[in-house]
């Protein structure tokens, strides 16, 4: 029992620690976009793509593609606490987590061309990884909101879910209608606010899962009682 006890407290301790970093990376990702913005000059955070600024012809391209691996990094620890804290289905877990994957770490590895146009094999994979991880992560959010409206520990994270999905749609959607206009001088608040709503959602669902994270696990806390149980009635025997 002793040894079971601190396998728990070990793993509680993880999950809190990963579940930080849905806090941390999002926040570090917005000061070295700010940063990066200032020292790129002439950069125009309303009309650029925020990959601009690690794409060809940035003058601190490195800043920006280190930026998105490490919230990718960090994103993908807090999908894997938030699956471990809700359990299955995780279907909602692994939707968020391809965003982790796809629109941070393969962004990261692979900068887009100039303006980001998608001219270059590189620079095409950095759009459609982008845009996948995106769409995947929206999805993901109104996956979660659906299963937590019967969850009494998430449903009152339902409707911040569900608006926060809905904020990334419209943004997403206005974001490509800039792109096929051609109306590039609103890309960059296009994107922003797609980007930003799921940013802020990782945040603050982060902070939250920490919470969680500090009470006993209830599939853990069923499997320990079940075995607990079993043992007893072995003893019994």
């Amino acid at each position: 029992m002793v040894t079971t006890e601190r396998h728990l407290s070990t793993h509680d301790g993880a999950v809190r620690l990963a579940a930080m970093g849905g806090v941390i990376g999002p926040i570090l990702f917005v000061i070295l976009v700010v940063l990066g913005g200032a020292l790129y000059e002439g950069y125009s955070h309303a009309g650029q793509k925020i990959s601009e600024l690690g794409g060809e012809g940035a003058q601190y391209a490195a800043l920006q593609n280190l930026n998105f691996l490490m919230l990718g990094v960090l994103v993908t620890g807090f999908v894997w606490a938030l699956a471990r804290v809700i359990g299955p289905p995780y279907l909602g877990p692994v939707l968020i987590g391809v965003f982790g994957l796809s629109s941070s770490i393969a962004n990261g590895l692979l900068p887009c061309d100039a303006g980001c146009r998608g001219e270059t094999t590189v620079g095409l994979l950095h759009n459609i990884t982008g845009l996948t991880g995106f769409v995947a992560a929206i999805v993901g959010m109104f996956v979660l909101a659906r299963r937590w409206r019967s969850d009494p520990n998430w449903r009152s994270h339902v409707g911040f879910t569900r608006g926060a999905a809905c904020v990334a749609s419209t943004g997403l959607v206005w974001f490509v209608a800039t792109q096929a206009l051609d109306a590039q001088s609103l890309s960059g608040i296009a994107q922003r606010t797609f980007a930003g709503a799921l940013l802020v959602w990782i945040t603050v669902t982060a902070v939250r899962l920490t919470r969680e994270a500090s009470t006993a696990d209830p599939r853990t806390s069923d499997s320990g009682t079940r075995a607990t149980t079993a043992s007893q009635a072995n003893h019994g025997e």
